[in-house]
């Protein structure tokens, strides 16, 4: 089922019952020739209502919302069995009022954000540096972010075509900046729905796109579409990465080169001995005799290190996200 976050939809002026005295006429005339007829209403002081713009001309209305039109239900995103609870929400507002199952029968949509919600073994600092780390291939540019205020890894593509767009982050610390929904009786509600949550977005801003990742740009096509569309462009950004690949630039994270040739040199001591201590011990003593205690206990740290890597679950970061990506509901 596919949740949506911001998402931008266009419908028929008929499935408008009545809207308040909030909108603003703005009609545009070239050569005393009227070419646009519209209505507008920004409203800053709703939570999750964007804009509305009723067009006259062509008898279209576009409507912005986020998901926090759902208010305490927020995390939930807007889906199949959201949608209504969404457009009664803005029924509320007293701004306009919708027919609701016109909405959903009539709406295409023009736009939208794919979001899943994940908890990931460890939503820490290092999973976001980790993930900021992945050898991608170069026609897509990584920004990490780490601040007080935001947390988080964007894939953006520099394709001519579609342009790829995927973030994954803290969604807790981008709330804490959000000042209108701090002010609301369900703030603390959402605030711990949120919590060690990994927000994945994927940002669909065409119509080919839409189309291509959701099957349709029909609303109720749209929201009853099974694609699992962040996991489909996290499989293509990171598809070409290897097992080497993660152990390179993932493993030796933080670390100075003389370290790591360091680290790679008693690794190859411990597998040439296959991973026997005995015999390693026995090669230590051979070569080392003179130092051999010192040495002895720098490569008992490590192949304690590898001993564990290879009896236990090692986790591949990549493997690990496409799996709860695969089984987000």
């Amino acid at each position: 089922m596919a949740n949506l976050d911001s998402v931008k939809i266009k419908f028929p002026n008929e499935c408008i019952n009545s809207f308040s005295t909030e909108f603003i006429h703005k009609p545009n005339y070239q050569n005393k020739v009227l070419i646009k007829d519209e209505l507008q209403c920004k409203n800053q002081s709703i939570v999750g209502l964007n804009q509305i713009t009723i067009d006259n001309i062509h008898e279209t209305t576009t409507l912005e919302l986020s998901a926090k039109i759902l208010k305490s239900n927020y995390i939930k995103g807007i889906n199949q069995n959201t949608i209504t609870e969404a457009i009664n929400n803005i029924n509320n507002t007293g701004v306009i009022d919708l027919n609701v199952n016109k909405i959903i029968d009539f709406a295409e949509v023009l736009r939208c954000d794919v979001t899943d919600n994940i908890k990931p073994e460890s939503n820490s600092q290092l999973f976001y540096k980790t993930l900021s780390s992945l050898p991608i291939p170069r026609k897509y540019e990584t920004s990490l972010f780490n601040t007080k205020t935001n947390l988080g890894v964007v894939w953006k593509g520099n394709q001519k075509s579609f342009k790829e767009r995927q973030i994954f982050y803290d969604k807790c610390k981008q709330l804490a900046t959000d000042k209108l929904l701090r002010g609301k009786p369900y703030a603390s509600k959402i605030y711990n729905d949120f919590k060690e949550v990994v927000r994945v977005e994927t940002n669909l801003a065409s119509f080919k796109t839409i189309n291509q990742y959701l099957g349709s740009r029909q609303l109720n096509q749209v929201l009853t579409s099974n694609a699992k569309v962040n996991y489909c462009i996290f499989s293509k950004i990171t598809k070409s990465i290897t097992e080497c690949d993660l152990k390179l630039f993932t493993e030796f994270e933080g670390m100075k080169f003389g370290a790591i040739r360091k680290r790679l040199g008693d690794e190859g001591i411990i597998k040439l001995n296959n991973y026997d201590w005995n015999k390693i011990e026995h090669f230590i003593r051979t070569f080392n005799p003179n130092n051999y205690r010192h040495y002895k206990n720098e490569l008992k740290h490590v192949y304690n290190d590898l001993k564990t890597k290879r009896g236990d679950y090692n986790v591949n970061i990549i493997e690990h996200v496409k799996e709860l990506l695969l089984n987000v509901a």
